[in-house]
């Protein structure tokens, strides 16, 4: 496999990604950018299901979450299978910028996408959709 052309590729889509949303500037840390799309993706989460998916430890994303209540991102809750457990949900500012983000990268990569054969196409998405299956 060639990794330097991979990385190459991956850069071209993460360029694509990063200018569709460039306008949020600094008005969203791009930590809380990332943790939004991932309690947004999967619904809701606990704080240490966030921590994980993150990479992170449960302190430091207990202050990122503290930071994203205080603008509006999102809410703790009690989960309703125990009550001792928190869940963190977006708000309907957080969900709304999170679909507004996933349809300007959405939107970017198809233009991005669109400049290559079918074939190649159908190639990179089966990829990345095990890529997904696979994630750490």
């Amino acid at each position: 496999m060639d990794v330097v052309a991979a990385e190459r590729g991956l850069a071209v889509l993460l360029e694509a990604c990063d200018r569709a949303v460039e306008e949020i500037g600094a008005a969203i840390p791009p930590a809380q950018l990332r943790a939004l799309l991932i309690i947004g993706q999967a619904g809701s989460m606990n704080l240490n299901q966030l921590a994980k998916a993150l990479d992170s430890t449960p302190s430091a994303t207990s202050r990122l979450t503290d930071r994203m209540q205080v603008a509006g991102l999102l809410t703790r809750d009690r989960a309703a299978a125990s009550r001792r457990e928190i869940v963190l949900l977006p708000t309907e500012s957080g969900r709304q910028l999170a679909e507004w983000v996933s349809e300007r990268r959405r939107a970017a990569l198809s233009q991005v996408l669109s400049s290559m054969s079918p074939q190649a196409r159908e190639a990179l998405a089966q990829g990345l959709s095990e890529l997904a299956n696979h994630r750490p």
